[in-house]
């Protein structure tokens, strides 16, 4: 389900929540603590990433259990940017859920990274205007500090060279007013200025500016700087999308590119092909060798992936000694002949490690994408599926998705318990696990509860089922970690496994849910993605 209808909730919820508080006198501490608590966790869960750090941050001085009145004066005080933030919801929810307004340079695509100048120097800003665009880059100007911030924004500029004196806005308000977007996009900020004081040189790089240039600027420097600056531009961006060991993408790019083939899909209906490949008993070569061969091997499957897939490919490792490769333009049959090569080149590659000389294979699953399986998940479903059926017909081999004739002939039952007080964290896991089809092998039953004790006097156990139970550590008829107490006095991790919810991040609160038999935790707020990787870990483990 789409995640602004949770948001929706969430508002009503606040909404519902202070119309309530203001018909009473007062109100205690430890409910401001606990409405917190569980706005904190949730609101980050479903996107509303500001609720949730200012949730953080006021719930910091309360005390879980706090017994202290506040009036109603107190806590509207004390609230007022989460009671500002619901009005202004309110009054523009339909311009929020209208569409989207293209921003104005939204369409332009440089060849070169977009370079910004912020100066009302007339004179300068055309001198720099002319030299760069000389040199191929595609630059941008603005004459004022309003202007300037509004192209940040639009246009996300690699360089920002950002003057000290505007004549509406000073430099360093901009720098203070970005600090954060500079970091996550890793804008490169250099501050310029006559005036290159010691103390102005010292607040800029403070304030987080990566560089203070004085003016008057040598050209040749500056183009140099330039390209020095793009080029660790470049480098930072590639690490943070390529896996350090096997120099292979990571899976964050996978994700962003398998979207983009979806949406060229979506316009032009150009084929592509996802491949899920997974090394056979790979396990065993690090129990064998040690994980020092296991990188090895890891290494040298990456240079024969790089040696035998085109250039337009996508290589990537999914995790461990999991690959995805997607492949542009491409059917299966094109699929199958890369994945032949790979397998035959892999056949002949020995590896040596105490004295034995050793060789691995590797398992492959291929879906072609269609107007069907025209998502994410539903393609590497698909591949995982015909990955399983490669595995369970011997291994060393490649199966597409729907070639096989045979079906699994008996489902695996798992069932997931959500415990969990707040209904939109609840309904949001419950639907999306009843919906969550992780393979053909495992049939997924869920069921919720709203507090520990209706679970632990329901019937819910069978004594032949296997069970995953997500269970919330802070409720407030019976604590999650009482709830685990008693769990645990009836029942093993041999078909019981849970994992706990937790918004609380100490060490002491984690290291007491295991040691009372937790299997797993998850700290809110949590991605459901992100989650549902981990419970088909525990439903792997549950089946051995």
């Amino acid at each position: 389900m789409r995640k602004e209808k949770y948001q929706q909730m969430i508002y009503e919820r606040m909404q519902a929540e202070f119309q309530q508080w203001g018909e009473r006198d007062c109100i205690l501490e430890q409910e401001l603590y606990f409405f917190l608590h569980s706005l904190k966790g949730t609101a980050g869960t479903i996107g509303l990433s500001e609720i949730s750090s200012i949730s953080s941050e006021k719930i910091a001085p309360l005390e879980e259990s706090g017994k202290k009145e506040w009036e109603t004066s107190e806590w509207q005080e004390y609230l007022a940017p989460l009671i500002e933030g619901l009005d202004f919801y309110t009054k523009n929810v339909e311009v929020s859920h209208g569409e989207n307004v293209e921003p104005s340079f939204a369409k332009l695509k440089p060849k070169k990274d977009f370079i910004l100048v912020i100066d009302d120097d007339i004179a300068f800003m055309t001198f720099m205007k002319d030299l760069l665009e000389k040199e191929g880059y595609a630059v941008i100007i603005a004459h004022n500090g309003q202007r300037g911030l509004e192209l940040i924004y639009e246009i996300k500029p690699a360089v920002v060279f950002l003057d000290i004196m505007l004549p509406d806005i000073n430099g360093f308000t901009i720098l203070e007013d970005i600090v954060n977007k500079v970091k996550k996009e890793r804008m490169i900020v250099a501050m310029i200025s006559e005036n290159d004081s010691r103390a102005n040189q010292i607040r800029a790089y403070d304030m987080g500016a990566l560089d203070f240039i004085a003016k008057p600027i040598d050209q040749e420097i500056l183009l140099s700087y330039i390209s020095n600056r793009l080029m660790y531009k470049k480098a930072l961006e590639r690490s943070i999308i390529m896996d350090e060991l096997t120099q292979l993408y990571n899976r964050k790019y996978m994700n962003t590119s398998l979207q983009q083939l979806i949406q060229q899909f979506e316009r032009k209906e150009e084929p592509f092909v996802v491949a899920i490949v997974d090394l056979d008993y790979f396990k065993k070569v690090n129990d064998t060798y040690g994980h020092l061969v296991g990188d090895e091997v890891l290494q040298s499957f990456a240079a024969l992936v790089k040696k035998v897939t085109h250039e337009q490919d996508i290589s990537c490792r999914y995790g461990g000694e999991e690959f995805v490769l997607l492949l542009p333009n491409s059917t299966t049959d094109d699929a199958s002949h890369v994945l032949e090569q790979l397998r035959e080149a892999m056949a002949q590659k020995l590896f040596s490690a105490k004295g034995e000389e050793f060789q691995v294979t590797f398992s492959a699953g291929i879906a072609q994408a269609t107007k069907e399986n025209l998502h994410p998940e539903k393609l590497l479903e698909e591949a995982d599926q015909a990955l399983y059926f490669a595995k369970q017909s011997g291994r060393n081999r490649t199966i597409t998705f729907g070639s096989h004739v045979e079906d699994v002939k008996h489902r695996l039952k798992v069932t997931i318990i959500v415990v969990d007080d707040v209904y939109v964290v609840r309904e949001m896991i419950t639907n999306y696990f009843t919906a969550w089809q992780p393979n053909e092998k495992y049939e997924i039953e869920v069921l919720e509860f709203s507090d520990g004790v209706s679970f632990l006097q329901s019937d819910w156990y069978v004594p032949d089922g296997k069970y995953i139970i997500l269970l919330d550590g802070m409720m407030p008829i019976m604590d999650g970690l009482d709830v685990l107490k008693k769990l645990r006095e009836n029942h093993s991790s041999n078909n019981v496994l849970v994992s706990m919810l937790t918004g609380r991040k100490s060490e002491e609160h984690i290291l007491r849910a295991l040691e009372l038999g937790a299997n797993d935790y998850i700290v809110k707020p949590f991605d459901i993605q992100e989650v549902s990787e981990r419970i088909l870990r525990l439903i792997n483990r549950l089946y051995g």
